[in-house]
């Protein structure tokens, strides 16, 4: 099967990718070559093409049989025109226009938890209206939906080695909740999605909820640093994101004001996989 995968360098998209390519040919755009042969274990059954901002091409010469998109960020560039609407809106866009065009058989669309158009964070309101748009292309989707993601590549680690070089203590908001999943759990989950083609919205969720103060206290412990972690109201941060240079932005706030937690609604892990992986031990 021909599959095509956008955001394959990635922290989530190396682990499917790597997965994936034992079975199924692979198309992936990369902006960096280096760095994707560096993480990319398989020497077979991938083809590397530079990165474009409009697919089609690619999609109108490959015409794969399903589209995997996990393009996604957490910070915007403004300076460089890396913008939430752009990468998690305008190129999924882009994507399924395309995939329409071509007659794609299935798409599947790596969202996040707290999706949601009406969202005061833009994160979550571009990652919403993605959706939408996917849902009413008429194409064949699957989308996933996980809570953090954790295993080693996860950026919360590398970024907490760095404050704890300059910090003795970390605050946290000990009042917001998580709800981590274990990062081969997502990874087995879209490779069962390119085998059954499941049309739904999933919630990838681990088994533990969680305070933010448990998870910081966890990365702490899994990077070695022993730091005082201090539990304060998520209402705090929204005051110290006001400061110039501020540890956590407007934006970061905004994304952690609901809980990230599975509703309840969807299907999730476990029906998906039979059964879920502990989220710490990866």
């Amino acid at each position: 099967m021909k599959i095509f995968i956008t955001g394959s360098t990635g922290f989530v998209g190396r682990y499917i990718a790597n997965e994936l390519c034992k079975e199924h040919y692979l198309y992936l755009p990369v902006r960096n070559f280096d760095k994707a042969q560096r993480v990319l274990k398989c020497k077979k059954n991938i083809e590397l093409i530079p990165f474009l901002e409009d697919m089609t091409p690619y999609l109108k010469r490959i015409k794969p049989d399903i589209v995997i998109n996990l393009l996604g960020i957490l910070i915007e560039d403004r300076k460089k025109g890396i913008t939430f609407e752009k990468v998690h809106f305008d190129y999924t866009k882009n994507l399924v226009d395309g995939s329409k065009e071509f007659q794609i058989k299935h798409f599947i669309q790596m969202s996040a938890l707290g999706a949601d158009e009406n969202s005061k964070s833009r994160y979550f309101q571009t990652k919403g209206k993605a959706e939408k748009y996917l849902i009413s292309s008429g194409l064949k989707y699957t989308i996933f939906r996980p809570s953090i993601i954790l295993g080693k590549e996860q950026k919360l680690f590398e970024d907490f080695k760095k404050f704890a070089k300059f910090t003795p203590v970390f605050l946290a908001p000990s009042d917001a909740k998580v709800q981590p999943v274990n990062i081969y759990d997502v990874r087995d989950c879209f490779v069962k999605a390119v085998e059954k083609t499941p049309e739904e919205i999933f919630e990838l969720c681990g088994d533990k909820i969680i305070s933010f103060k448990e998870l910081f206290k966890f990365a702490l412990s899994y990077i070695n640093r022993k730091r005082l972690v201090i539990g304060v109201p998520k209402r705090f941060f929204y005051f110290l994101s006001a400061i110039p240079n501020p540890f956590i932005n407007r934006e970061q706030y905004y994304m952690m004001v609901k809980d990230n937690v599975c509703s309840g609604k969807y299907r999730g892990v476990k029906d998906i996989l039979g059964e879920i992986r502990n989220p710490f031990n990866f």
